[in-house]
């Protein structure tokens, strides 16, 4: 059975080759929308990513979607260089959780199982000028919450409580053991 990344994103492509390198890349151009609480949201994004890809191609799908929440409000990928300043300022100092949902659907046998992660994030205090350096970076493009914690952002973060790859975009382990719950073992 084929294993199907329902994602454009590079972050999760290195990420599940770190499990396997025996994977395709189908992009599921699904509206990055959902509902309800962040949970739940992040859940139905994921399957509507995982069925989207579902419908053209055979094998088992996993989709995903990440959410950054402080709170109580969703912060989404920035959509200029001055919401992301906002973004890391209402970050700045606090904590936050990161969810992301999970869908592995296997399209033969029609077994779908769900999940979804949550890690807590917590940031120092960044000053200004650390602060104009970091959006200069240009790495806050296309992020939810407008950081990578695998990159320059990792210098702002004090603790984190939770899966590490979660907070890239794919928790591997939760991933696993989904994946062996319709038969996938990696």
């Amino acid at each position: 059975m084929r294993l199907i990344l329902a994602s454009k994103s590079p972050r999760r492509r290195e990420l599940l080759a770190r499990l396997t390198e025996d994977f395709d890349v189908v992009p599921s151009n699904v509206e990055e929308e959902g509902t309800g609480a962040p949970a739940e949201r992040a859940v139905e994004v994921a399957q509507a990513k995982a069925h989207a890809v579902a419908r053209t191609k055979r094998g088992v799908v996993v989709g995903a979607d990440t959410i950054v929440v402080i709170g109580g409000e969703v912060l989404g990928k920035p959509e200029t260089r001055d919401h992301a300043k906002a973004m890391l300022e209402r970050l700045s100092g606090r904590a936050h959780s990161v969810f992301t949902g999970l869908c592995v659907l296997d399209t033969e046998s029609g077994k779908e199982r769900t999940h979804c992660e949550e890690t807590e994030v917590v940031f120092r205090p960044i000053d200004a000028d650390e602060l104009e350096s970091y959006l200069d970076s240009g790495e806050h493009h296309d992020k939810a919450g407008a950081y990578a914690i695998q990159g320059g952002a990792a210098k702002f973060i004090s603790e984190i409580d939770g899966d590490y790859t979660n907070v890239m975009g794919l928790p591997l382990c939760r991933l696993t053991l989904l994946l062996r719950d319709v038969g996938v073992r990696l």
